[in-house]
C-alpha cells in the first residue's frame, strides 16, 4: 500500500506548481525519456493525467536523505504513457512543505520491443 495519496501528488502538479520541486536528475531523464523539457511541462502533464494505468511498486526510505534522524518515504509507479512505460518516485518533504520528484524515466520493466519496432519503421 501506498504512503501517500497519488491524487493529492497529482492535484498539487496541475494545481500550484510552486509546491513540487524536481530533482535535476529526474527533469533530465524526462527530457531524454519522454521530450518533457521543463519542470513546467512535466507537471502539467502529471497533472492532466498523463500517468495513465498507474501501478503501485513500492514505499522505501529515500536513501540519500540528508536528515537520518527523520526519514522521508519515497513512493513509487509504473505509468503508461502512449507506448512507452515510465516510471515515477516523489515524496513529501515535511521541512520544505513540498512535493518532491525523485525520479521520472523509462521503466527498467518494460518491454521495449514495441519501441524497436516503430523506430524500425521510422514511426518515432
Amino acid at each position: 500500500m501506498s504512503y501517500y495519496n497519488i491524487n493529492d501528488f497529482i492535484n498539487v502538479c496541475r494545481t500550484d506548481q510552486n509546491s513540487v520541486f524536481v530533482f535535476k536528475k529526474a527533469l533530465d531523464d524526462a527530457n531524454n525519456d519522454f521530450i518533457i523539457d521543463s519542470k513546467s511541462k512535466l507537471l502539467k502533464f502529471i497533472g492532466n493525467n498523463g500517468l495513465e494505468e498507474l501501478t503501485f511498486i513500492n514505499t522505501k526510505k529515500w536513501e540519500n536523505n540528508p536528515n537520518k534522524i527523520q526519514p522521508i518515504l519515497i513512493d513509487a509507479y509504473e505509468f503508461k504513457s502512449m507506448y512507452k512505460l515510465g516510471y515515477i518516485a516523489f515524496m513529501y518533504n515535511n521541512k520544505t512543505n513540498k512535493w518532491n520528484i525523485k525520479s521520472f524515466h523509462l521503466s527498467d520493466n518494460r518491454d521495449i520491443s514495441i519501441e524497436m519496432a516503430l523506430r524500425k519503421a521510422n514511426l518515432i
